[in-house]
């Protein structure tokens, strides 16, 4: 009945009229507007999860044993700590360091920063997440997690 449509931070609802839906005045939602502006931009907020556990086409994500990285390719996983931030998600380790992609796109696990993280909710149960950079998390030929895809495809969607 409604097409999400990611715009970063915000979300737009688009009906199956083709309009979009916005906020009214008195606090309505109607589907009745053209155009996208700002009262049919909304925050998606995920309530009541607090940890991320994700799973890729090649097994659970978690921490490399001998680095800041992290592998998509594990027959066990580890739990992240998710942190709401107006639209986005800061995912935290264990070691209470934050996750952030490195230039050369490896997705990393001791940043003392928070680095914004996105999630696309592209089918039931399933989730592609697109870094700060403006791609999306994959997990690469030899198992690392990356921050290079370019596109949301089978390598790049996560079970949660």
């Amino acid at each position: 009945m409604l097409d999400i449509e990611w715009l970063g931070r915000r979300v737009a609802l688009r009906a199956n009229n083709g309009k979009y839906v916005c906020t009214k005045k008195n606090g309505q939602l109607a589907a009745v507007s053209e155009s996208l502006g700002e009262d049919e931009q909304f925050v998606l907020k995920l309530i009541n999860r607090p940890i991320l556990v994700l799973r890729g086409e090649n097994g659970f994500v978690c921490h490399h044993k001998n680095s800041n990285t992290l592998d998509a390719s594990r027959s066990g996983y580890d739990i992240f700590s998710l942190l709401f931030s107006d639209g986005a998600y800061h995912i935290k380790s264990v070691n209470e360091k934050f996750w952030y992609v490195s230039g050369s796109g490896l997705v990393c696990t001791d940043g003392d920063k928070p680095e914004d993280f996105f999630f696309e909710f592209v089918e039931y149960g399933r989730v592609g997440i697109k870094a700060q950079n403006g791609k999306y998390l994959r997990g690469d030929q030899g198992g690392t997690l990356m921050g290079d895809g370019f596109s949301v495809d089978a390598s790049s969607l996560w079970e949660h």
